[in-house]
């Protein structure tokens, strides 16, 4: 068996591990997107809260009215 038809079996074996790999790291990479936008979308509620702080809130019984949810 020559160097190269060695070097291309060893380099073939390493392919379905670092097909695994990616696929842990496209799932880490996955994860790590939704955190982000669960930590941006707090941070945004706390801004809106923090802008709403002492105003008063919505009308409750006008807004059902006007989009029609009266029972």
């Amino acid at each position: 068996m020559s160097i190269a038809s060695a070097k291309h079996k060893t380099t073939a074996a390493r392919l379905p591990d670092l097909d695994r790999q990616i696929a842990k790291a496209q799932t880490v990479l996955r994860q790590l997107r939704d955190l982000v936008e669960d930590l941006d979308d707090r941070r945004s509620l706390a801004r809106a809260k923090q802008r709403k702080a002492g105003k008063p809130g919505a009308n409750w019984a006008a807004v059902k009215k006007e989009l029609g949810f009266e029972f």
